[in-house]
């Protein structure tokens, strides 16, 4: 078949791939495990209720920005309604006072200059950087592969922004705590510990830019026009189709083997799933060197996630919408994993009437769990396991009750994923849900040691994961595919 391109996963970097193959001329089928396109971008329902697991917030949602090309030509732009914030997070005391991190730079800084004036320095010098970060605008139209003199150019343009900026990544908030004078201030940015400010600093500066925002309808809004777009353009998409291996002649993919025996053929193959079943499993391992191999044996991986949805017959009109949701300290920790959490992060979607039925909410709760032996040793008792997760909601509404008196009587749904649901699910190795760790890892090779026509797209070649880096990475993988066959890369937009 010439011209053809395999697309080993259906998620939002294999429907990126599918619809950019197509628009320059390859035919392009596109191999999915699950029975429905997203991969991680994904959602389910329950009981009249849609639980959204990957929509929070995107980039690119501001025309002209950064990642809103992609959008606008995979048509997931077009047909969106997005909310944009007016908080990132809201977070309490023991004592229900409650601090608010404001998406506007100007507001956040009034804000925290009325309730510390005597930080005024320092203050002016944190909300600046959040108007700095607005403009910091990293090329992403090419793979850093075909960067010509002009993007190198482009990029060096960006460089006295990013030294800005850089100072921010070695400072935590516990460091900037520390250089605060007022008692409940220097409280508040010591409760959110050890980490880097320059990550919330980059978030704040994109919602404040309204650069990034949330799609009315979820993950669902957002993936079904693309899956529509790519099979406009003529590509093709197979469900409940696992790959069980990776045909290779002379040196070169050649194809697929699907679990179930049948073979398919194609030009170039592109592993939009999971990296290390695509190298060890599908390639036997095989196709690797030094680099390669220590990355997988010594993984820096995402932290996966327990993630706990709950449909509530409340409208939480008193709680106001944040991208970050609403954190509060607990009387009784809630255990994960056999450690002990002391607080609680809720978020509600009551600006998405899409999500619950009339007048009522869905709540969603998540907690970060390393252990994956954890979780892999219980889900061999299927009854130990389904104990844990009915006990672990059961301490969640306890939590909220906490806050919201009479709720416990108010969850008419409840629904539960643990790392092994998202492994099983999705395919992701030991449930990280995104993939290697921001920052883990520098540029990783798209392409093997010894193999041709073979290519790696998606969160296991772009750290740190995301939406819109999991449609560029597509993008970028169909532009490297190009220049290998001498062709100019093209884009349309429906």
């Amino acid at each position: 078949m010439a011209n053809s391109i395999i697309i080993i996963g259906g998620g939002l970097t294999g429907l990126a791939a599918g619809c950019y193959g197509q628009m320059n001329g390859y035919q392009t089928s596109i191999f999915e495990m699950a029975d429905k396109a997203g991969g991680v971008c994904t959602a389910w329902q329950r009981s009249g209720y849609t639980i959204d697991g990957a929509m929070n917030w995107i980039e690119g949602t501001l025309p002209g920005t950064r990642f809103n090309n992609f959008w606008q030509e995979l048509g997931a732009a077009p047909a969106w309604k997005i909310y944009h914030y007016e908080r990132n997070m809201i977070t309490e005391d023991r004592d229900g006072k409650a601090f608010t991190l404001y998406c506007d730079a100007d507001r956040f800084e009034r804000y925290l200059l009325e309730l510390a004036p005597e930080d005024h320095d320092t203050i002016k010098e944190f909300t600046q950087a959040i108007r700095t970060s607005s403009g910091y605008v990293v090329p992403v139209d090419k793979p850093v592969e075909l960067w010509d003199d002009a993007d190198r150019v482009k990029m060096a343009r960006t460089e006295p922004i990013r030294q800005q900026l850089q100072k921010w990544s070695a400072v935590t908030f516990l460091d900037f705590a520390q250089r605060l004078k007022n008692p409940d201030l220097r409280t508040v940015f010591s409760h959110f510990g050890p980490f880097p400010m320059a990550r919330t600093i980059e978030l704040l500066g994109l919602l404040n830019s309204k650069s990034a925002g949330y799609v009315t309808g979820g993950t669902l809004a957002l993936v079904r026009p693309i899956e529509k777009r790519c099979l406009e353009l003529g590509g093709k998409i197979n469900f409940n189709s696992r790959v069980a291996k990776i045909l290779v002649e002379n040196g070169k993919a050649a194809g697929i083997r699907l679990a179930d025996g049948t073979e398919h053929r194609a030009d170039y193959v592109i592993s939009a799933g999971d990296g290390r079943t695509a190298i060890f499993e599908m390639l036997g391992g095989k196709y690797i060197n030094e680099t390669i191999k220590n990355m997988y044996d010594r993984p820096h991986l995402s932290a996966p996630i327990v993630y706990i949805a709950l449909g509530v017959n409340r409208a939480f009109d008193d709680v106001p919408p944040s991208s970050g949701g609403l954190n509060y300290p607990l009387v009784k920790p809630i255990v994960i994993a056999g450690k002990p959490r002391n607080n609680i992060n809720m978020r509600t979607y009551n600006f998405d009437a899409t999500l619950a039925p009339k007048g009522k909410n869905m709540v969603v709760v998540q907690y970060q769990t390393m252990d994956y032996n954890y979780w892999q040793a219980l889900k061999q008792d299927a009854a130990c396991y389904r104990e844990e997760k009915d006990r672990i909601a059961d301490d969640v509404i306890t939590g909220l009750e906490q806050r919201f008196p009479g709720i416990s009587e108010q969850v008419e749904m409840r629904d539960v994923a643990t790392p092994m649901t998202w492994e099983h699910y999705t395919g992701n190795w030991q449930g990280a849900y995104a993939g290697w760790m921001s920052g883990g890892f520098g540029n990783i090779s798209k392409t093997l040691p010894g193999l041709d026509n073979f290519y790696m797209a998606g969160q296991w070649v772009n750290p740190g994961g995301g939406m819109p880096a999991a449609v560029m990475s597509g993008n970028h993988t169909i532009q490297l595919i190009c220049r290998k066959d001498n062709r100019p890369f093209v884009t349309a937009k429906p």
